[in-house]
């Protein structure tokens, strides 16, 4: 006769694991309920933006998020401006809002505006404009004027950037953008009231 193992060895009778498993589950539904919120559209995950000089190229955003806000058309009304390049004057329009008000009321300017990313001129201001009721970011249009709040910098759009947080509408040119376009980097500009 052969004795069998069964008999003698012997399982510790089975613990409920719901105990357990509750807790896991109750942490997992709150680490997902608190990391559910508005889009608030897309994010640099660093400071730098369309019109830092470290920021790299590749992350231009070529897609607009919905909006909380609506986005400012055509400039109409504002502070009539003139942006001279060596002989050259070109005139814009700042428009209507807290940021362009606080840039008119810095004018006039000299810059030095250098080429970013092959799609805008940036130069950096005196000083930060006001930021009061602009919206978390913008989708510029060709020919528009910007401020790009996290590096303090005036932009002449003259090609297609996308939508960046911390980018505001100010003002739009009146002519086509060519003049801005062919210039090389490190030109200056001078802007004032019209």
């Amino acid at each position: 006769m052969i004795p069998t193992l069964t008999s003698t060895l012997r399982r510790p009778p089975a613990r409920p694991t719901w105990p357990l498993v509750l807790p896991i589950i109750l942490s997992s539904l709150l680490a997902a309920a608190c990391s559910v919120g508005p889009d608030p559209g897309p994010t640099n995950e660093t400071p730098e933006g369309p019109g830092s000089s470290s920021h790299p190229a590749e992350s231009s955003a070529t897609t607009a998020p919905s909006r909380t806000s609506p986005t400012p058309g055509p400039v109409v009304g504002g502070v009539p401006i003139t942006i001279a390049i060596a002989d050259t004057v070109i005139t814009a329009r700042l428009a209507d809002n807290p940021t362009a008000r606080d840039l008119a009321a810095q004018l006039p300017l000299t810059l030095t505006f250098k080429d970013f990313n092959q799609v805008e001129k940036i130069a950096k201001l005196p000083r930060p404009l006001s930021m009061d009721g602009a919206p978390a970011g913008s989708d510029p249009d060709i020919r528009d004027i910007g401020y790009y709040a996290p590096s303090g910098d005036l932009v002449f759009y003259y090609g297609d950037v996308g939508y960046f947080n911390g980018i505001v509408r100010i003002g739009r040119f009146d002519t086509t953008m060519e003049q801005i376009e062919d210039q090389d980097d490190n030109f200056q500009v001078r802007i004032e009231r019209a």
